[in-house]
């Protein structure tokens, strides 16, 4: 065990140190208060040095820049009032001062603007903060009434000319349309490598495959966009979160617009058809013309145009016309009972294997199919390819009326025998 005397020694250095070390910790305190309120630090170390600073500091530090630049505004002014009564050469001369002059004032104008945030930040109450703003904004707009026209307007050639104002400005628009001219070409380059490895899958319909490239190049004009204003020097960050809160807001107010692009989702991953297919659904008949993600563009025969919603095909019953290579194309011809049916099949026959377009495999089928009330209906079932469906459809017909003609044999029309019985006297 340790003596008194030994405790007490320890006990002495533990105790020198540790007040050493809170009399350097303090003396680094009053050296940053020091530097802070120095009138002549730049911007950017203030906005570094206000950091660890507490609200109290940044309080204290606030009333500080409110003087110094309450005092360089008092000479502002008193440089312009000595305007008065010179001549032109002594008046150039003051006007060259106050120019000069005038950016020490912006200096001390925006050191103010970064205590006031820094103060803000840190949780400054509005009441507190809310003179020390109201006194810049007023100072700003006394100081540019006190100023001198020609003053006013050097001040703004100076400010075009300068790398901090409109030289800066210039550089960061002529940036910013050169990285967005850029990147359309580089969006078409990703859309043209995107389509060549979406021409590799062979199972992907041509209307996801057009969603997916339009997607993809949307998606790097917005992605190269962020990227152009970032290189012209503006804060994106900000965007983002604007962007979260229109997503959020736009979810609410257009569900059936979200609920038109997941069925157009589904129909394009499910390919139920493509475009130029002939379909039928919600009423409504015609070859597939386009299709974005919320709606579906059909072509009537008579070149109508037809705009589906998305949400209205997929939740009703599809029928793709044109989805398989091969049709049967179904003519019932009715002949009388008096005629004969095993001549009229003949002649059915014979124009089915003339006609080059029906198909071999399958054959077709023809056969009477059934007595009807005034005639004997023959049924002629040919397959052919779909695109031919309709073109065999009418040529047909009308052979067949033309070759029933020259055999002899009749089609009938719905008749009616009424027998009239006298009434007795």
């Amino acid at each position: 065990m340790l003596d008194q005397g030994r405790c007490r020694w320890i006990t002495g250095v533990l105790a020198l140190f540790f007040s050493g070390w809170a009399v350097l910790v303090l003396a680094a305190s009053d050296e940053l208060r020091k530097s802070v309120a120095n009138p002549s630090i730049s911007g950017e170390n203030l906005q570094q040095y206000v950091v660890p600073l507490t609200v109290d500091e940044l309080s204290e530090l606030t009333s500080i820049w409110q003087q110094h630049l309450a005092g360089a505004l008092e000479e502002f002014i008193t440089l312009n009032e000595g305007l008065e009564g010179l001549d032109e050469v002594q008046a150039e001369e003051q006007r060259n001062k106050i120019t000069n002059f005038s950016s020490e004032v912006e200096r001390y104008t925006e050191n103010y603007q970064i205590v006031l945030l820094a103060w803000q930040s840190k949780g400054a109450s509005p009441e507190d903060l809310t003179p020390y703003q109201t006194y810049l904004d007023s100072t700003r707009r006394a100081s540019l009434k006190e100023t001198d026209a020609r003053i006013v307007f050097s001040l703004i050639v100076n400010w075009l000319g300068s790398k901090d104002g409109g030289l800066g400005l210039l550089l960061q628009l002529a940036v910013f349309f050169t990285a967005f001219i850029a990147l359309l070409f580089i969006a078409r380059f990703v859309r043209k490598f995107a389509a060549k490895g979406l021409e590799r899958l062979p199972a992907i319909s041509r209307l996801l495959r057009n969603f997916v490239l339009m997607v993809v190049y949307w998606v790097t004009v917005v992605l190269g966009l962020m990227i152009a204003l970032g290189l012209a020097g503006v804060n994106v960050t900000p965007l983002f979160a604007v962007f979260g809160g229109l997503s959020f807001i736009l979810g609410f107010a257009l569900q059936d617009t979200l609920g038109n692009l997941a069925s157009g989702l589904m129909i394009m991953v499910l390919k139920p058809f493509d475009t130029g297919d002939y379909i039928e659904v919600s009423g409504a008949s015609g070859s597939v013309d386009a299709m974005s993600i919320v709606s579906t563009q059909i072509r009537t025969f008579d070149n109508q145009i037809i705009v589906v919603p998305n949400s209205k095909i997929w939740g009703d019953v599809i029928t793709n016309v044109s989805a398989a290579k091969t049709r049967r194309v179904d003519l019932v011809f009715g002949i009388a009972y008096s005629d004969s049916a095993p001549q009229a099949l003949e002649v059915l026959k014979r124009l089915v294997a003339a006609d080059l377009r029906c198909l071999k495999d399958p054959s077709a089928e023809i056969f009477v199919g059934e007595l009807g009330e005034s005639s004997v209906n023959l049924f002629c079932r040919p397959w052919v390819a779909t695109d031919d469906y309709w073109q065999v459809y009418w040529d047909l017909t009308g052979q067949v009326k033309e070759a029933f003609d020259k055999e002899g044999i009749s089609i009938p029309f719905p008749q009616r025998d009424i027998h009239l019985i006298p009434a007795e006297s």
